[in-house]
């Protein structure tokens, strides 16, 4: 018999960093700089970030951080430079995350990243910080990534950070009402490059 207790569960949540980019819980006070990224024209096109955004996706995106952590499906964070760390650059997150998996669970890792934030590397750290902690203390199995085809930018971050690319998938991205191809890639913990 299995018992709530037996559930696998995130932990509590803590913030992430490797010294450089420091990753943490978003906030109403991080609302500006939310908005302005998920509203970047490169965000707009390439993700399923809502557009136009508003103040409903804004508290959506929070909601989200906020349930999602408590009912162990999504992990959302901040990506800040570990410097400016009140500074919303960016959001990282493991969406649709499944522990109960034996050996292991699954999980979408998914991102974007600010104009002023880019050029850096600080995605692909925080992909590799986020993606570290799946595995190390989630006990994930495998992360997948999807990107729709072209988001040349994306597909940097996830093959730097260790992400093997599978192959794309005809028409498997419904965005902005249009059917387009995705990439897709997977990360298994020996893969990941620390």
């Amino acid at each position: 018999m299995t018992t709530i207790a037996d559930t696998p569960a995130f932990p509590p949540r803590r913030d992430l960093t490797d010294g450089v980019v420091l990753l943490r819980e978003p906030g109403p006070g991080d609302a500006a700089a939310i908005i302005a990224g998920a509203t970047t024209p490169d965000v707009v096109r390439y993700t399923r970030v809502p557009s136009p955004y508003g103040a409903e996706d804004l508290e959506a995106i929070l909601r989200i951080s906020r349930e999602g952590w408590t009912a162990s499906t999504d992990a959302v964070f901040a990506v800040c430079d570990a410097a400016e760390p009140g500074e919303l650059l960016g959001l990282v997150g493991l969406h649709g995350a499944d522990l109960t998996g034996e050996p292991g669970g699954t999980a979408e890792v998914g991102y974007w990243l600010r104009t002023e934030g880019r050029g850096r590397g600080l995605m692909t750290r925080a992909v590799r910080l986020v993606s570290g902690w799946a595995f190390d203390d989630l006990g994930l199995a495998v992360i997948t990534w999807y990107a729709v085809a072209g988001n040349d930018a994306s597909r940097r971050v996830a093959v730097a950070a260790g992400y093997q690319v599978e192959g794309t998938l005809r028409r498997w991205a419904e965005n902005r009402g249009v059917r387009e191809d995705s990439w897709v890639a997977t990360l298994l913990p020996e893969d990941l490059l620390r």
